[in-house]
């Protein structure tokens, strides 16, 4: 699946983009906006972003969850041997610490914002709108040809896989 990214300056282009999606089989799940004023997207009944989307609670959590397995592994590789703890103590250590860094990892990511979409992040705070779309594999050509055909004025912003990597840190791909 690819994520597909429009930046739109009014809150009625949002809503027709809206119903031209809905009408072309694009269900509510596929497609949210980010606003700084969520508000508006309240009174218009547009589907905005979720918390996943917004702050970076996945990817920082898989980096801490990594983080903490390998603290769990350097306890169990070098440590172990000098111990004279059991094996399953290392083991439900090892899985004690990637548990702790995950938590510490969500809790750092949800004060953050999400990666995928720092790239915009002045544009959004400056009253644009991010509309995120979201197209399954066989759907990502026939989208983007929809959106060109009904919106000729509108251009893509950027576009990347829905797939998030603990290891990437700008995951933006650039439209020219």
């Amino acid at each position: 699946m690819r994520r597909i990214y429009y930046l739109l300056d009014d809150i009625n282009e949002a809503h027709l983009i809206s119903d031209t999606l809905h009408e072309n089989g694009i269900e509510d799940w596929q497609f949210h906006i980010l606003a700084k004023d969520e508000a508006q997207l309240h009174r218009h009944h547009l589907h905005k972003a979720n918390v996943f989307q917004k702050s970076d609670l996945i990817h920082s959590g898989e980096r801490g969850a990594l983080a903490g397995l390998a603290a769990g592994f350097y306890l169990a590789l070098f440590v172990s041997p000098w111990s004279v703890a059991e094996t399953s103590t290392l083991l439900y250590g090892l899985l004690a610490l990637s548990v702790l860094g995950l938590i510490a990892g969500t809790v750092w990511g949800n004060y953050h914002e999400n990666y995928k979409i720092l790239h915009f992040h002045n544009d959004i705070e400056n009253g644009k709108l991010l509309v995120m779309l979201d197209a399954k594999n066989d759907q990502h050509i026939l989208v983007k040809h929809l959106m060109k055909n009904e919106f000729p004025q509108l251009n893509s912003s950027g576009e990347h896989d829905w797939f998030i990597n603990p290891f990437e840190t700008e995951a933006l791909v650039p439209i020219k």
